[in-house]
């Protein structure tokens, strides 16, 4: 049940990403607050799914990994100004 977590905080983490990146330059929220926010869920969501991976679970490892790349590419390509 971890794993799918650590696959969702990886999806969520990636969509920030992407969303933050597609911003404008004047965007509130700052790219320190981001990164760190992003970087922690990411670290955390990986470990989830490794520990998962350790275990003979493969679903969330990869569903995670496909995941947070296709998250993050839906926020950049789909940015509205």
């Amino acid at each position: 049940m971890t794993g799918w977590l650590g696959a969702l905080l990886l999806i969520l983490a990636g969509y920030g990403w992407g969303t933050r990146l597609s911003a404008r330059e004047g965007s509130p929220v700052p790219l320190g607050a981001v990164l760190v926010l992003t970087l922690g869920a990411s670290v955390l969501g990986l470990a989830l799914v490794i520990e998962a991976f350790l275990a003979h679970q493969d679903g969330p490892l990869v569903v995670g990994a496909v995941g947070a790349l296709a998250a993050a590419a839906l926020a950049v390509f789909t940015a509205r100004e």
